[in-house]
């Protein structure tokens, strides 16, 4: 009878904390409902890593992004957070690898709409994977991103491989700019043509020190850069096997290595004394909503344009999806009220939205 009484009462105890973590993940799944399309004064979609599209068709994320944005109300923007042109960026034209690479381009480029800002960020690919030829691939890919756009506003900053950071203000919306292969980059990075900073600490972070105080009290500063500052993914020595073992290789595109440990430490304590609602990245091929720290109150890990890779749940997440592609959305309401929304798909395109939430400052 106790054995009976005591299995009935783990059940009970099983359907209750059940219950209670339905009810709190509908909690975590808030909508736009009640919205008026008029009330949205800026949609910023968020995509990374999309720079190898299947051949045979436009891609599970990428053509659900060109439908989303093409329905989308208010001023479209998207932005495409590096590693654009799998697996070295744009090479000389001649080169046996030019047609595809161009392809590759093409397929982001057409899914910004007429009347939609496009921006493509660098990443460690785009910088002709890390080897010599980089900084003169990444101006390839500026020039082949302004022939592709045929007029429309779609173009690749930082532009003429300088690490920025570049504003971009529309409506209350200040988007903030980096490439931050520059700094990691172990071949040259500027030439006779450069006009770059010369100095990470006086140049570059005194600039984004600046640049993430918007000119208007209301406004919604993210800063967009291809590495992240956090993520629970391969580069943070998570997943599998051999995840933690690259946390004493010390690559550069590891967050525990040194390069990119001083990196970090620049961005952060350039943001620290007004810390922006939203630091989005790339470089990781799945998707996080991480609590920020002390230099920012949301990170963004998007950058599973085409690729998928593994990711786990740490103390600072909000959301992880991971082996699927996708991509984000965020509205910004003419009242200052901003919401993100999570896209996820399977190879076969079912999906959709898998999370939401209000962004508020602490």
């Amino acid at each position: 009878m106790r054995t009976t009484s005591g299995y009935r009462l783990r059940v009970r105890i099983l359907g209750v904390t059940l219950a209670l973590l339905s009810l709190a993940a509908a909690c975590h799944r808030p909508t736009l409902e009640g919205v008026a399309p008029d009330e949205i004064e800026t949609t910023l979609f968020l995509i990374g890593d999309a720079g190898e599209p299947d051949p045979r068709t436009t891609g599970v994320a990428l053509r659900a992004l060109a439908e989303d944005a093409a329905e989308a109300t208010g001023q479209v923007v998207i932005v495409f957070l590096g590693d654009n042109v799998y697996p070295a960026g744009i090479p000389e034209d001649g080169a046996a690898e030019w047609a595809d690479a161009r392809r590759r381009l093409a397929a982001q480029v057409d899914v910004v709409p007429e009347a939609a800002l496009g921006i493509f960020v660098p990443g460690n690919h785009d910088w002709a994977d890390m080897e010599a030829f980089g900084l003169y691939s990444i101006r390839l890919q500026e020039e082949m991103i302004a022939e592709l756009a045929g007029g429309r506003d779609v173009r690749l900053l930082p532009a003429n491989g300088c690490p920025g950071p570049v504003s971009v203000d529309v409506g209350r919306l200040r988007l903030v700019l980096l490439d931050t292969q520059w700094w990691l980059h172990d071949y040259i990075v500027r030439d006779e043509r450069s006009d770059c900073p010369t100095s990470t600490l006086g140049g570059v972070t005194e600039a984004l020190r600046r640049q993430v105080w918007p000119d208007r009290e209301d406004g919604v500063v993210v800063v967009a850069a291809h590495h992240p500052l956090m993520t629970g993914g391969r580069h943070g020595g998570y997943c599998g096997i051999t995840g933690p073992f690259q946390r004493f290789a010390g690559r550069s595109q590891d967050i525990v290595s040194s390069a990119n440990r001083t990196m970090r430490d620049s961005i952060e304590s350039a943001m620290a004394d007004n810390p922006p609602l939203i630091f989005a990245a790339g470089h990781e091929h799945n998707q996080q909503v991480l609590r920020g720290g002390r230099s920012v109150h949301y990170q963004l890990v998007t950058g599973a344009g085409s690729k998928t890779a593994c990711a786990v749940k740490m103390r600072e997440s909000y959301y992880v999806s991971q082996h699927r592609q996708g991509f984000m959305r965020i509205e910004i309401l003419r009242d200052g009220r901003v919401f993100l929304r999570v896209f996820r798909y399977t190879s076969d395109g079912e999906g959709g939205r898998s999370y939401s939430r209000w962004l508020e400052p602490r």
